[in-house]
């Protein structure tokens, strides 16, 4: 029966692999620790590298490369970080000064942005996997970089595909685009990100402006509606109120599916997969 790697599979890897590393950290920092404290915690970190191993065996079979981006900056702090004591960092902490902080922090920094960018750094590496060998790894070194100078060929594929990877690359903050066949250094990214209340969409740099816009009247409204359904709690609203609630109300309403209007075609891919024979 044939293997499938999905967009949650990678996804759950990345999540895995930050979870290892606060348990290592924990760990590596806790002097005081009871011995069952201790055990405990080496126990989860044992159980976290078999899961990973797990999965990194079945992802490795797809051709897929899972690149963080910015790796090698986060390397050459763990690097700095090496010669730091256990109590050394623990001291960092308490105080929040020191070179040793600012290491910390800039790690930290680095770490948290590439855990939030979870789901593009694993549709990366699905999109990817199938090109040839050299090319994903050009690409992989790129997104470890965090930059590119030289052009990337991407061979027989296709301007579409071309296009999704180098949108990826964006969201990454490598700023590439796709012509002539390669992947080259572009001064303005394809996709601009909005906040769109607990998640971030990317859109056009057109579509950027019209869904700000309507973002903002949405937050203009919002506090008014609030403060009605307040007052509302405390008094019975005469027909002039009610009308001007029920006009705040479809006002609100209107721009919610204006809204999705907009992101219709910007709405969550489907799960990407690869099949293993």
């Amino acid at each position: 029966m044939a293997d499938k790697v999905t967009l949650k599979d990678v996804i759950s890897l990345v999540e895995l692999n930050k979870a290892r590393a606060e348990q290592s950290f924990r760990l590596n920092t806790l002097t005081d620790a009871k011995p069952e404290e201790a055990e405990a915690m080496k126990s989860r970190l044992a159980e976290l590298q078999n899961k990973i191993e797990r999965i990194s065996q079945t992802i490795k079979k797809t051709g897929a490369i899972i690149a963080m981006p910015n790796e090698k900056e986060i390397a050459r702090l763990n690097d700095s970080l090496s010669s730091c004591t256990a109590q050394d960092m623990l001291d960092a902490m308490k105080k929040k000064s020191g070179d040793t902080y600012s290491i910390m922090v800039a790690r930290g920094a680095l770490m948290k942005k590439n855990f939030e960018n979870r789901e593009n750094i694993a549709k990366l590496a699905l999109l990817t996997a199938g090109l040839q060998k050299d090319v994903k790894e050009a690409i992989a070194e790129a997104v470890r970089a965090g930059s590119f100078d030289s052009p990337i060929p991407l061979l027989d594929s296709d301007e579409k595909a071309g296009n999704k990877i180098a949108a990826l690359l964006g969201r990454l903050g490598i700023i590439a685009e796709c012509t002539g066949g390669a992947l080259v250094k572009a001064t303005n990214g394809l996709e601009l990100a909005v906040q769109l209340h607990n998640r971030t969409v990317w859109v056009t740099p057109e579509l950027h402006d019209k869904l700000n816009a309507n973002l903002a009247k949405m937050r203009e409204i919002s506090p008014r509606i609030q403060l009605k359904n307040a007052v509302r709690q405390i008094k019975q609203f005469d027909d002039e109120e009610e009308k001007e609630f029920a006009a705040i109300q479809g006002e609100y309403l209107r721009l919610l599916k204006e809204q999705d209007e907009l992101l219709k075609e910007f709405s969550e891919e489907a799960d990407v997969s690869i099949t293993i024979d």
